[in-house]
């Protein structure tokens, strides 16, 4: 018995590495079959409409043509972004590899909410739908999924709501998809961006441009890809 104990302690030891590689193996794929057979065991209650709610502003929001889709999870290793492949893409990139569902749904949904911003504000309605598609990836980003800030707002100094933590930086953080919408508009007219409102809310070109030069944020291709993110999807039809 001591004999057949060290000759598995030996192999142990020369194997070590192999043995921990299976072992993780197994454990996802138990991990993968449990998901499953929950997925298969429970019926879809489809998703749930989003309650929306005015901001500080005393208006109602407008309804939102499409209850939230579900965004997706991606796998196991985009989750956990063990290699960096999603970092390396820019935003254009990436929404590219969004299911285009998702996309869909995402524009249907909030179509009616960009084209209420664009008459208040002014911002052609194509500028805004292709931001939020940008930035939060068609609403699947953490920041989007968890903080409800689609537009990944930064913290600034005369922020006076809540405030949240990602990726080692400070965003803004809402109740409501609306909420989320409506603060953007106030953002990109007001302040070093209140010069973009001399442009016609159906030129979506120099909105986008303007965007990139008043340092929306550090994307130096945002205007390029916002652009691209209008003609792939028709965005300019809702100006």
């Amino acid at each position: 018995m001591t004999t057949v104990l060290h000759q598995l302690l030996g192999f142990a030891l020369r194997h070590w590495l192999r043995l921990l590689i299976v072992g993780c193996a197994l454990i996802l794929l138990t991990k993968k079959q449990v998901n499953f057979n929950v997925r298969l065991g429970s019926p879809d209650s489809g998703p749930v409409p989003e309650k929306m709610a005015p901001a500080s502003l005393n208006e109602e929001p407008s309804v939102l043509t499409d209850a939230s889709p579900e965004a997706s999870g991606g796998s196991l290793l985009d989750r956990l972004n063990v290699f960096g492949t999603k970092d390396e893409l820019d935003p254009y990139e990436l929404l590219t590899r969004t299911d285009e569902q998702q996309i869909e749904a995402f524009i249907r949904r909030f179509s009616n909410v960009a084209q209420a911003e664009q008459g208040k504000f002014g911002i052609p309605a194509s500028v805004i739908l292709a931001n939020a598609l940008l930035q939060s990836q068609a609403g699947t980003s953490g920041v989007a999924t968890d903080y409800v800030n689609y537009f990944h707002l930064p913290c600034t100094t005369d922020w006076p709501g809540t405030r949240a933590r990602a990726h080692n930086q400070c965003f803004r953080r809402y109740e409501t998809a609306w909420t989320s919408f409506r603060d953007h508009s106030l953002y990109i007219t007001q302040g070093d961006f209140a010069r973009m409102r001399q442009f016609g809310e159906t030129d979506y070109r120099r909105w986008a441009a303007g965007l990139q030069e008043l340092k929306f944020n550090d994307n130096p291709k945002l205007a390029e890809q916002l652009v691209r993110t209008i003609d792939r999807w028709q965005l300019f039809r809702f100006d």
